[in-house]
């Protein structure tokens, strides 16, 4: 039986020993159910809105009485996610793009992006290409500026002619604008690359473009916490935490290698299809590759909105409090861009992820990609 996160227990005593020593220094779980009564009068809806759970309305609705609950924690970090059973093995569907396709496309003619020079503003530094970065009208931060990508439409990576260089123009050029801003102001040092694309993922326009931001001081605070919580388990393990992260994810087969970079369906993601890349630096050849690889995975699984982070050390000379802090990227999918409703409430926020997708699947998608 391949393995899901409602059989997290099995896989995990499955381990060899030193992978299971390795699964609970890092991870900790809890199985519960949920139990769920419905009143006669909403068993018709409940048999046809969930009808992916049983061929029968009877399965349907024992499957929405009880619902098995997985809860996993980082032990190292504190992140935790709540995973659905339910929700997780509902199917792909492919949906009808004409809707949203059309919508970016109406969104062209008044598009500021398409005319960079003559709509958006410059950083004190000037652009790097002459179009391809301006600065952000409301910043973040003393320097933040956006890559505008020269496709309007941000579902370019689910076209066949996306390609691997388009990522690798995204990296130089943001490494050369974090740069000029280290240049100008020395004491900016912490370097933060983003994506988010469309409006599900928080981009207020359509346009296809990325986001950086350099801070002064100290780095961005989940970043930072992220290093504290690395040095710990180097001094109390003596291990480096990104390499016993990269370990234990691939001895429960939720990690597979794009060349030198490590890509991890993670399990205890912040939102949907969370996949985290491993690259020993910002420069690695092989990650422009893998993080193409890491797209198309996502194009067949239909995403069509997500955020994209890029955690790294700070630029300048290395800085000893940095030692062995690779880079990271995050990839997580928001969601329907058609749905209303926002898939971040107060849980996410204040307790606890919860999560729809299994990463077990997840992983099986991305080996079919390796």
């Amino acid at each position: 039986m391949p393995a899901r996160i409602t059989l997290l227990n099995e896989t995990a005593a499955a381990l060899a020993p030193e992978a299971r020593k390795l699964f609970d220094r890092f991870f900790d779980f809890a199985m519960s159910e949920a139990r769920v009564l419905p009143p006669k009068a909403m068993e018709g809806w409940i048999a046809g809105a969930f009808k992916y759970l049983a061929p029968t309305a009877e399965g349907v609705l024992e499957a929405i009485r009880r619902q098995p609950i997985v809860h996993v924690v980082n032990r190292i970090t504190g992140q935790a996610t709540l995973f659905n059973a339910i929700r997780s093995q509902r199917p792909i569907e492919a949906k009808d793009e004409g809707d949203l396709a059309k919508e970016i496309e109406a969104a062209k003619p008044k598009c500021s992006f398409c005319k960079p020079l003559e709509l958006t503003p410059a950083n004190t530094f000037g652009r790097i290409g002459e179009t391809k970065t301006c600065a952000n009208v409301a910043a973040y931060d003393g320097y933040h500026g956006l890559v505008i990508f020269e496709d309007h439409s941000p579902l370019r990576f689910r076209r066949d002619e996306f390609a691997p260089a388009e990522i690798a123009d995204l990296l130089a050029t943001s490494q050369a604008w974090a740069e000029k801003a280290h240049a100008e102001d020395p004491q900016a040092r912490f370097f933060f690359l983003m994506w988010n694309c469309l409006w599900k993922a928080g981009a207020s326009i359509i346009h296809g473009h990325a986001q950086m931001t350099v801070g002064r001081k100290f780095h961005y605070g989940k970043v930072e916490r992220l290093r504290r919580d690395a040095l710990a388990y180097a001094a109390q393990y003596g291990s480096n935490y990104f390499d016993d992260f990269v370990k234990v994810h691939e001895a429960l087969g939720l990690a597979v290698r794009y060349g030198s970079v490590a890509a991890v369906a993670h399990l205890t993601p912040a939102k949907e299809r969370e996949i985290v890349l491993v690259a020993e630096r910002f420069e690695s050849p092989d990650l422009p590759r893998a993080l193409h690889r890491a797209l198309k995975v996502y194009a067949r699984q239909d995403v069509k909105s997500y955020n994209l982070a890029f955690y790294m050390p700070p630029l300048g000379a290395p800085d000893p409090e940095w030692k062995g802090f690779p880079c990271l990227v995050h990839l997580v999918d928001r969601g329907d861009p058609a749905a209303k409703t926002a898939d971040v409430g107060a849980m996410e926020m204040y307790a606890s992820a919860v999560v729809s997708a299994d990463p077990f699947q997840l992983a099986e998608a991305m080996k079919e990609n390796s």
